[in-house]
Formats: structure tokens, C-alpha cells, sequence
């Protein structure tokens, strides 16, 4: 049997110089114990740890407009690498850049797109983003 922890221990070293927030709206109301009201329920921590974010670029044909005519789109996603021991992270769960080797990215927030990818040879986990919210310096 093929030992994967070297590969895993490697991947972590060298892909995974970031570390992200991982938090998942419970969609639950609370009770706020100083006001009676209802207020939304904070979001759930699922992962908070290394990770390592990197472009990726897809190319999008679908039909558009009343003619049918193609139209090709190209739309900026983002894979995410976490170790193989990350909990599961679920479509819309949110991903915010806590720590990243590129200053630019720290404080942006994405949103899973897609269930992990899972392998029969699993080494990492992959997870695919879409960017929410970018920061940028004024």
C-alpha cells in the first residue's frame, strides 16, 4: 500500500503558506438576551488553519441573447488546498484570507462554489471559490 503522509506533510509545507477562516452561516435567528429580538445567529467556525489559494481561470461557451448565438465568457475562480485532515466544506461556506504570503489577498473573502474533490489517492483536499468580497487599497 502506497504511503501518502510524506506527500500530505509536503504539500502542507510547500502549497499551503496561507492560513484561512472557513465559517458557515447556521441561517438560524437568535434571541438577543438585551434587546428581545431576534438577530441572526453569529456564523460557525468550521476550519481555521493552512491553506493555499491559487487562480484559475474558466472558460465559460453558453448560448446568449434572443438569436442563440455562443458566447464565450472567461470568469476568474479559485482553487483552495487544504490538508487532507480539514473537516468537509459545504457550497456558500465562506473562505477569508487571514494570513497570506501575497499581502493583496489577506482580507478578501470568497464563497465555496463546489463540494471538495475527493481521490483515490488522496493526498489534499481541493475546493473550488469564487471571490466575494475584494478589498482593495484606496
Amino acid at each position: 500500500m502506497l504511503d501518502l503522509r510524506g506527500l500530505a506533510r509536503f504539500a502542507e509545507r510547500h502549497l499551503m503558506p496561507d492560513k484561512v477562516l472557513v465559517t458557515r452561516n447556521v441561517g438560524e435567528d437568535v434571541l438577543d438576551p438585551r434587546t428581545g429580538a431576534l438577530v441572526p445567529a453569529p456564523p460557525l467556525e468550521v476550519h481555521s488553519g493552512k491553506a493555499g489559494l491559487y487562480g484559475h481561470q474558466e472558460r465559460i461557451r453558453s448560448k446568449g441573447g434572443h438569436e442563440g448565438a455562443w458566447v464565450e465568457e472567461v470568469r476568474a475562480g479559485y482553487r483552495l488546498l487544504l490538508p487532507l485532515d480539514a473537516p468537509e466544506l459545504r457550497e456558500d461556506d465562506t473562505v477569508e484570507m487571514a494570513e497570506a504570503r501575497d499581502k493583496q489577498a489577506v482580507g478578501r473573502t470568497y464563497r465555496v462554489a463546489a463540494l471538495g474533490e475527493v481521490s483515490s489517492v488522496p493526498a489534499l483536499r481541493t475546493v473550488w471559490l469564487e471571490e466575494h468580497n475584494r478589498k482593495a487599497d484606496a
